[in-house]
Formats: structure tokens, C-alpha cells, sequence
């Protein structure tokens, strides 16, 4: 809760406490009761000042370094400061064990070192908080973490047991560092990133791709269509909502230059990272005559719009609004490291906690009016209303 709520605050101003509890419970899932003691583990670590009248926090002044590792700096007091129960460490062992890919319940277990029963009530607790999910494939009980991967849960439990999960982590791996490899090309050359994969690796990034586990986004290029491949979408605790629609344009933005490197008809992309440099600073980038297919969904997703040149040239140019520049951002990030970045960072909850509190209160009014909604929503006005839609359409 400290490290979700420091992310949150780097680089405001002086926040009201009501402010903050109202936010943070809203929109950040830090209950009322627990803000106080977060707060203080904060003051602690120096990350911020809090402005007291009398034994009530009035405000909160943040002091956070610009370039300071949030997480870090936190984890190193939490070190020095608390010392784990037997429990605690577990959850901690069982979660870095599932960072990266499925493990057998058994094989889990025996790694540990802990009691079994530790293990099985580190897994109670870990199912019921959503961090650790159980599906049984093929005779196997096998351990998935939702905060890491959110798509076809089973059937990633079940290419496990086919395939090894140790298969999985370096399928990913290979995906990772080159985010965006077009599916035909690994399927052509039994290569991602000019790094072989075996065999099985082959299968499993099919299987994987086909069944949704990882879903390639599919884009059409005039009548051709291709398949681009990206580590699995993460869990919402990784990726929050209001953050999902910049993570996709970003993965629009990739393939489309993934194509111009990789499928080029006639210019080739050298350097899908440097493009996308230039895209940022510049706001466009040079014309040619095959950007209006390549760069055509960025247009529909309203990330950039295309400017006519001369008769078969067109040029990318980028609509600069905050989402856009986040994508792009995070496009040249995945490009880079292959990892997502600050992509738990609620832009509404930072919009909120600079605003007063007449503002947060509209802000949760319009949730519990939308929850009314959809409590009381007709099937078949539903339907209706769609139908009529489409007929207009």
C-alpha cells in the first residue's frame, strides 16, 4: 500500500488529508483505516511530510526524490525495520516463484522448504486475495499468479503440463526481449530476435497465440492481415483500467512498426526504437508511400492522423494528447526493456488528489450511479439497443 500510494503522489503538491483518504479508498483499494499507518511508514522512510493539528493529519506534503526507485527505497526499510513470520516469507518465496510462469502445486511445496501446512494456508489466503489462482490440468494441480498473467488461465495450466513450464519462462523470455515479432516470421524462421527456438518452444508460442493466452493483437495492413507477439497481458493489480487503453495503442504502435522493419514492402524500418524517438520529439515522422497502410489503425485508434505529401506519399503524424504521448512512451519502454512501466499509476487518482474534495466526491457519485445501472439493466432493452445501433450502423 505505501509503494501504490507513493507512486501516486511523486512530484504533487501539498494533498488534503480527506483528499487523500477519499482517493486512495476510491480509487487506489487503500482502505479509510489503513491510510494513517501508510502515511506514517512513509514519513518514516522520508518520502513525505505530514501536517499535523494536533493528533489529526490535516495534509501531506510529498518529498520524493524525482528519481528514486519508489519500491526500493521501501523495500529497504521494510527490511531493516520488520521482520517476516513464516507465512509472510512463504507468500513472498511462492510469489517470486510464479512471477515468470506456472509451477506444479507438488513441485511448489517441495521447493518451499516451509510445512506443508504453511504452504497450504499461504495459498488459502493467496486464492481468496485473487494473487494466486489453482487450476487442475491433466491429473496436475497447477499454481498460476493473476497478478502476472490475466488471459486463459487453464489453458496456461494445461500448455504447463504439456509442455514444461521451464518451456514457458523461455518462450517468454524470447518474446520479451522483442516485443511485437510478427507471428508469420517466428512461424517462418523458427526464430524471435534472431534467437532460435526449439521445437517445442515453437508449438508452445502457437499454442499459446492461438488459445489467447497471450494475445497477439491482430492488424490489417490493406488485404493482408498479421499477428504480433507480446509477453501476456498482465494482471488488473499490474495494469489498472484506466491504463489498459494506453497499453494497447502502445501495442498498436509497435506492430505497426514491427511491419515496417520486419514486412516491409519497399522501406524498411531500421530502428523501430529511434522511429518512435522521433515520433515523440518531433510529432511526425518522414513520408513514404506505404505508411497509409502500415500506420492506417493508428488512425482509427485516434493516436495520429496521416498527412497527404504528394500523391502517393503520406506522412504519420502524432495527436498529442496525454494518453498518446503515454503509449508512445510505453511503446519505446516495451521496445527497449521488454518490461511494462508504472502502468499501476492511476491518472484519475492523480487528477483527483490535486483537486479539492467537491471533486472526488463527484467522482465516486458517478461510480454508484453506474453500478445502479448496471444492476438494473433489462436483458432485453439490452439487446434492443444494440440491435437499433447496428441498424444505424
Amino acid at each position: 500500500m505505501a509503494g501504490t500510494l507513493a507512486i501516486h503522489i511523486k512530484g504533487l503538491g501539498e494533498i488534503d488529508y480527506e483528499v487523500m483518504r477519499k482517493v486512495s479508498d476510491h480509487l487506489m483499494g487503500i482502505p479509510s483505516f489503513a491510510l494513517e499507518r501508510v502515511l506514517r511508514v512513509l514519513d518514516d522512510v522520508g518520502f513525505v511530510k505530514l501536517v499535523e493539528k494536533g493528533r489529526r493529519i490535516a495534509s501531506v506534503i510529498p518529498n520524493i526524490p524525482v528519481f528514486d526507485d519508489v519500491y526500493l527505497n521501501i523495500g529497504q526499510y521494510a527490511a531493516a525495520e520488520f521482520v517476516l513470520n513464516e507465512h509472510e516469507q512463504a507468500t513472498i518465496q511462492i510469489l517470486e516463484k510464479l512471477q515468470n510462469e506456472p509451477v506444479n502445486k507438488s513441485t511448489l511445496v517441495n521447493s518451499l522448504g516451509a510445512e506443508k501446512s504453511v504452504v497450504d494456508r499461504c495459498l488459502t489466503v493467496g486464492k481468496s486475495s485473487g494473487i494466486v489462482s489453482e487450476h487442475r490440468a491433466r491429473g496436475r494441480d497447477i499454481l498460476i499468479s493473476p497478478f502476472y498473467f490475466s488471459d486463459n488461465l487453464d489453458g496456461l495450466a494445461d500448455a504447463a503440463v504439456a509442455c514444461g513450464a521451464g518451456s514457458i519462462k523461455s518462450a517468454l523470455d524470447k518474446v520479451k526481449s522483442n516485443q511485437g515479432w510478427p507471428l508469420s516470421v517466428m512461424r517462418a524462421t523458427g526464430e524471435i530476435g534472431g534467437t532460435k527456438l526449439s521445437p517445442t518452444e515453437i508449438v508452445l508460442v502457437d499454442k499459446m497465440a492461438g488459445e489467447g493466452m497471450i494475445r497477439p493483437p491482430t492488424i490489417n495492413f490493406g488485404v493482408r492481415s498479421e499477428s504480433f507477439l507480446f509477453t501476456p497481458r498482465p494482471g488488473a493489480a499490474r495494469l489498472n483500467a484506466s491504463n489498459r487503453e494506453v497499453y494497447e495503442r502502445a501495442m498498436a504502435l509497435i506492430s505497426a512498426v514491427r511491419k515496417g522493419q520486419l514486412l516491409a514492402d519497399r522501406f524498411k524500418i531500421w530502428s523501430p526504437v529511434r522511429i518512435l524517438e522521433v515520433l515523440r520529439d518531433k510529432g511526425y515522422v518522414g513520408s513514404n508511400s506505404e505508411a497509409r497502410q502500415q500506420y492506417q489503425n493508428l488512425v482509427v485508434l485516434k493516436f495520429a492522423y496521416l498527412k497527404q505529401t504528394s500523391s502517393d506519399r503520406w506522412q504519420l503524424c502524432l495527436n498529442r494528447t496525454q494518453e498518446n504521448e503515454a503509449a508512445l512512451t510505453l511503446a519505446i519502454s516495451l521496445l527497449r526493456t521488454g518490461q511494462l512501466a508504472d502502468m499501476e499509476i492511476s491518472s484519475e487518482a492523480k487528477i483527483a488528489l490535486g483537486k479539492g474534495e467537491e471533486y472526488i466526491q463527484s467522482l465516486i457519485s458517478a461510480s454508484e450511479i453506474k453500478k445502479r445501472q448496471l444492476q438494473v439493466a433489462d436483458p432485453q432493452a439490452t439487446y434492443e439497443f444494440e440491435q437499433l445501433l447496428l441498424k444505424l450502423g
